[in-house]
C-alpha cells in the first residue's frame, strides 16, 4: 500500500506529504520531509520550438501531466477532485507565477522555471527530475491548449532589478500596506485573515484564499525579494490578486515587497520538541502569558488525512506552532495555528488533540500514528472550541473560551473510546487573536491510570504527533490534518551538585596558578651570560 501511496502521490506532486501521511516502509522513522521547494531563477538556452518538439512534448504530457491537468488541459483530471487549489486549465489564461504583466501569458522560460520548481502550496511537483530537453518540449505542447500564447509574440515582461532594504523602506512599506488597503484580504499581521477573505470563505462559498504572508516558506513563486517585487508588480491572474505595476511608483513596489518579507518568516522545525524545565513551579496561566517566551518553538507540518473515510484532500490547516513547559508536577503545552475565520457550527468545530503512545517505547517501534492500532494504543488529549447555541447555525466564536477538553484512548480510527471521568485528567483553554487559535493543553506528569495514559520521564524521547479541525472547512471526526509522529524530551534539571564541582574546579585551579607565579617569585630563574 505503501509504495502504491507513493507512485501515486509522485504523480500529484504530494510525496513530501507521504511520510506525513503512511510514514516510511518500517514506520519507525516516519517523519515529515520538512522539505520545501526552492524557485529556480536560472533557464538554460531554449530549445528550439519545432513540430518534433511539440510532438514529443505530448508525449510526456499524456505520460506525466495529463492525470491533474486533463487530457485536453482544462483541469480536469481523475486527480482534480481531490485538491486545493486546482490543478491550471491551460485553455484559460489562469498563469500566476510570471514576469509578464497582468492578464497576460507567461513566456518560455516563466514556465520553464515553474515546471522546474513546482508551486509551493499546491500539488504541483518540480520537475527537474526530467531532462532540460524534456522540460522544453513538454511546455511548448501546453501552449497549443492556448491561442493567447500563438497571439502574443512580444509578450512584455517586468524588470525586476533590486533595492537594498532599510528600516525606512520597511516601514514605509506597511504604510503603504495600509494605504493600498492590502490587509482587506492579508489581514491587519499579513495572516490571511482579512475580511474580503473571509467573506470570500465563509459567507460567498469561494475557493480563494488570501496568502499568509507570515509563512514566507508557502509563498508562490519564490520568497526572495525579488520573487516577492514581482509578484507585487504582476499579480496572479484570475484571483483577487491584482497587479499594482500601474497603481504604485517602481520604488513604492519595492518598499511594500521590504515589508512583506519583513514579516515573512521561515519554518523553524526540529524532530524533538524540548520541553523548558521551570524550576521556581511557575507555569504559564493561559495562551497569552509572555511566560511561554522561555520555551523554544517548535513548527510542526500538517497534511491532509487521507486513510480513513472521511479524508481531507483539501487541508486548510498547514503547521502548529508547539511549545512545552513542566515543573516538578505538571506538564503543559502551547499549540498555536492559523484560521482566518473562527467560524464554528454544532457539529463542524475548530480543535487540536494531542497524541502519545500510553507507554513510552522501549525501542524504536512506536504504535500507527494514525490513531494507533492493535498492538499499539495510543493516549489522546482532546481540545474543541464550543458552540454556542441560540446564535444561529454558524457563528464567530468569542474571543475567549476553555473550550471542551476530554482525554481519549485509541487503537484505530473505529476502536476509539473516552475515558470516564474520574480518568479525566486535562485541562485546557483557548484564545482566538487576530486570526490564530492559541489553546493551552495541562496535565499532571503522572496519573494513577497508568493502562490509559502517558507517564511523562525525564531525559526520555516520548513520542507525540498532533491532529487539527477547521470547522469552516467542515473539518469532523477522521477529517483533520495530521502530523507524522515527532518527540517530546522533558530536560533534565541540572544537578545542584554540578555547581559545587565547578566551584571546586575554578577554586583549584586558581590555587596551582598562584603557587606557580608564588614559586616563580621566590625561585626566578638564572639567566645564563652570553659567552
Amino acid at each position: 500500500m505503501i509504495k502504491a501511496c507513493k507512485k501515486v502521490l509522485v504523480g500529484f506532486g504530494l510525496i513530501g506529504i507521504c511520510t506525513i501521511v503512511f510514514g516510511t516502509a518500517s514506520d519507525v522513522f516516519a517523519q515529515a520531509s520538512h522539505l520545501f521547494r526552492t524557485y529556480k531563477h536560472e533557464v538554460p538556452p531554449k530549445l528550439p520550438e519545432t513540430p518534433d518538439a511539440t510532438a514529443e512534448g505530448k508525449k510526456i504530457y499524456e505520460k506525466r501531466c495529463w492525470y491533474c491537468h486533463g487530457i485536453e488541459g482544462k483541469g480536469d483530471g481523475p486527480a482534480a477532485k481531490t485538491m486545493f487549489p486546482k490543478p491550471r486549465n491551460f485553455t484559460r489564461n489562469e498563469y500566476k507565477v510570471r514576469s509578464t504583466a497582468f492578464g497576460s501569458v507567461p513566456t518560455d522560460e516563466d514556465l520553464f522555471r515553474i515546471i522546474t520548481s513546482g508551486i509551493e502550496g499546491t500539488a504541483m511537483p518540480f520537475w527537474y527530475t526530467i531532462s532540460e530537453t524534456e522540460r522544453w518540449q513538454v511546455l511548448y505542447y501546453i501552449k497549443t491548449f492556448n491561442d493567447q500564447f500563438r497571439k502574443s509574440d512580444a509578450i512584455k515582461t517586468v524588470s525586476v532589478g533590486s533595492v537594498a532594504s532599510t528600516p525606512e523602506s520597511v516601514a514605509r512599506g506597511q504604510e503603504l500596506f495600509k494605504e493600498m488597503r492590502c490587509f482587506e484580504c492579508h489581514g491587519e499581521d499579513g495572516r490571511g485573515n482579512g475580511p474580503l477573505t473571509v467573506a470570500l470563505q465563509s459567507e460567498w462559498n469561494l475557493p480563494y484564499r488570501a496568502r499568509d504572508l507570515t509563512k514566507g516558506w508557502l509563498f508562490k513563486g519564490g520568497n526572495t525579494i525579488e520573487d516577492i517585487y514581482r509578484t507585487v508588480s504582476t499579480g496572479f491572474n484570475e484571483t483577487p490578486m491584482g497587479s499594482y505595476l500601474e497603481k504604485l511608483a517602481d520604488e513604492d513596489r519595492w518598499h511594500v515587497a521590504h515589508y512583506v518579507k519583513s514579516i515573512a518568516k521561515d519554518m523553524v522545525s526540529d524532530v524533538v520538541i524540548k520541553a523548558k524545565l521551570v524550576e521556581d513551579d511557575q507555569l504559564p496561566v493561559d495562551a497569552s502569558d509572555n511566560y511561554w517566551d522561555k520555551a523554544t518553538p517548535v513548527e510542526i507540518p500538517l497534511a491532509g488525512q487521507i486513510i480513513a473515510t472521511p479524508r481531507l484532500w483539501t487541508p486548510s490547516i498547514d503547521a502548529i506552532n508547539v511549545r512545552a513547559m513542566y515543573n516538578k508536577d505538571e506538564i503543559m503545552f502551547l499549540l498555536e495555528w492559523d484560521d482566518a475565520t473562527n467560524k464554528q457550527e454544532d457539529v463542524f468545530r475548530d480543535g487540536v488533540s494531542v497524541q502519545f503512545p500510553t507507554k513510552i517505547p522501549e525501542s524504536l517501534k512506536k504504535p500507527y500514528f494514525a490513531m494507533g492500532d492493535s498492538s499499539g494504543a495510543v493516549n489522546l488529549w482532546s481540545w474543541k472550541a464550543y458552540w454556542h447555541e441560540g446564535f444561529g447555525a454558524i457563528i464567530e466564536a468569542p474571543e475567549t473560551e476553555s473550550g471542551e477538553v476530554s482525554e481519549l484512548n485509541a487503537k484505530s480510527f473505529k476502536n476509539v473510546t473516552t475515558q470516564p471521568p474520574e480518568s479525566q485528567n486535562v485541562s485546557g483553554k483557548g484564545v482566538y487573536q487576530n486570526g490564530r487559535w492559541k489553546v493551552v493543553l495541562k496535565r499532571s506528569l503522572k496519573t494513577d491510570d497508568v493502562k490509559g495514559d502517558i507517564q511523562f520521564e525525564t531525559g526520555k524521547l516520548i513520542p507525540v504527533a498532533l491532529a487539527a479541525w477547521d470547522g469552516s472547512n467542515s473539518d469532523t471526526g477522521a477529517q483533520k490534518s495530521v502530523s507524522a509522529w515527532y518527540y517530546v524530551l522533558l530536560e533534565k534539571p541540572v544537578p545542584r551538585t554540578i555547581f559545587v564541582y565547578v566551584l571546586v574546579a575554578i577554586i583549584m585551579g586558581a590555587s596551582v596558578e598562584l603557587w606557580f607565579i608564588a614559586r616563580l617569585r621566590r625561585f626566578p630563574p638564572k639567566l645564563e651570560e652570553n659567552e
